[in-house]
């Protein structure tokens, strides 16, 4: 009946007039969060300790997407692959709840806090300063 379906259709609404822009869309994303997994993957490797390498790479992602967000603006197409993307990919919750598990409960609430703290710290120092 030439209706077209769409294989994400929760990502177009409008397949016919954004598959092209919305795969390209889709591909920056995947293409950044590969980029980001590999070099957490070559930072835990490289640092060694786990639960220091986990929270570097927290950290820079968290810097670099504020720093993006917040500072520098680039075109779409490079929010796309650097913010969820890239630091989308470098960053990770999932390996906080690996160290609590792994180690003590205290231990691991207190990663997790210390996670967010300084990560919120990074933002304030990153975010622009409005004047009264």
């Amino acid at each position: 009946t030439g209706v077209q379906t769409c294989a994400l259709p929760i990502c177009f609404r409008d397949c016919k007039q954004n598959r092209k822009t919305g795969v390209k869309k889709l591909l920056l994303v995947a293409l950044g969060g590969a980029t980001g997994s590999f070099l957490r993957y070559l930072l835990v490797e490289a640092i060694g300790n786990y639960p220091a390498a986990i929270f570097a790479a927290n950290l820079v992602g968290v810097v670099i997407a504020g720093t993006f967000a917040l500072r520098i603006k680039v075109n779409e197409s490079r929010t796309l692959f650097l913010i969820p993307g890239f630091c989308g990919g470098l960053t990770t919750f999932s390996s906080v709840a690996v160290i609590h598990a792994e180690r003590s409960a205290l231990s691991g609430i207190g990663y997790f806090y210390a996670t967010v703290l300084v990560s919120i710290g990074a933002l304030y120092l990153i975010a622009p300063k409005v004047k009264p």
